[in-house]
Parts: structure tokens; C-alpha cells; sequence
């Protein structure tokens, strides 16, 4: 679990510092970067209890993987919901503007997009689709990699 709250502080930490020399992540742009992490979460809490039991099992090696997973996603969540709400707090606002010019210029009426818009673009609602997107991604991470190790690294493990 050490591991997943690490990379998560890494993350945040690589948001901030891109944030603040001005180069501010757009939309699904940090979502490699979450990909990678995501990734290394699991395979390393998946390698930790493979080290410290052979014998692990499938199940157990995708439940820790998963774990894991979710931690990063909700502490990541959290963050991103802080992120907005406090840091980058007229991103939503600019956004919104933006896009109800371009419903004006294509002939909508502003009282009809605006207040949806305004009721979309939220840091609760961004937050809560990152942190479930996370979630998703850590499952099928914890179901690939758990594999990996069940099927593959232990029988490279048995021949050393």
C-alpha cells in the first residue's frame, strides 16, 4: 500500500510543478501519466507479495494488485477535487465560457447551455470521473498483471 500512496504524491507533485511553470495538464492529457503509475502500483504490490509467498495465489495476487489500485484512485481523486476546487479554481468557469460561445456562435440560446454547462463542468464531477476511470483501469491492471505473475513469473521464478 506504501507504494501506491508514493506514486500518488508523485503524481500530484508532477501536476503542481507542470501547473506552476505554466504548463497546466488539458483534459485527458495526464492520462498516460496515470496509466503508467497505475500500472507500476500493481505490478510491484503484485511482485512485494510474490516475494514474500511463492505460493500466492491468483485471487490473492489480484485482490492486493486491486487494493492498491484504489488507493492511488482515491487519493488521486481527492487531490484532483482540492486541484480544482483551489488551485486551478477558474478552469471550469474559463471552460464553460469557452464552450458557451461556441453553442452562441452555432445559434443555441445561452439560458438553455449555460446552466447545464455550469452543472457538468464541476471539480466534484471531474474528480469523481477520474477517480472511477482510476478504479476501472485498476481492476483490469490487477486482473492483467495478477496473470502475469500467476502464469508467467512464477514458472521464471521455479526454474532459478
Amino acid at each position: 500500500m506504501g507504494s501506491a500512496a508514493l506514486v500518488a504524491i508523485a503524481a500530484m507533485a508532477l501536476r503542481l510543478i507542470l501547473f506552476y511553470t505554466g504548463h497546466p495538464p488539458e483534459g485527458t492529457d495526464f492520462m498516460l501519466v496515470h496509466f503508467l503509475a497505475v500500472v507500476t502500483v500493481v505490478y510491484f504490490t503484485d511482485h512485494r507479495l510474490f516475494t514474500q509467498d511463492i505460493s500466492a495465489s491468483f485471487p490473492s495476487l489480484m485482490r492486493e494488485g486491486f487494493k492498491s489500485a484504489a488507493l492511488y484512485a482515491l487519493l488521486y481523486g481527492a487531490f484532483i477535487w482540492i486541484y480544482y476546487a483551489a488551485v486551478q479554481d477558474t478552469y471550469f468557469a474559463d471552460r464553460v465560457e469557452m464552450l458557451v460561445q461556441s453553442g452562441l456562435a452555432e445559434g443555441q440560446p445561452e439560458e438553455i447551455i449555460r446552466p447545464r454547462l455550469t452543472k457538468f463542468f464541476t471539480p466534484f464531477n471531474y474528480a469523481s470521473i477520474t477517480f472511477f476511470t482510476l478504479l476501472l483501469v485498476g481492476a483490469f491492471n490487477a486482473l492483467l498483471i495478477g496473470l502475469l505473475h500467476h502464469k508467467v513469473l512464477r514458472r521464471l521464478r521455479a526454474r532459478t
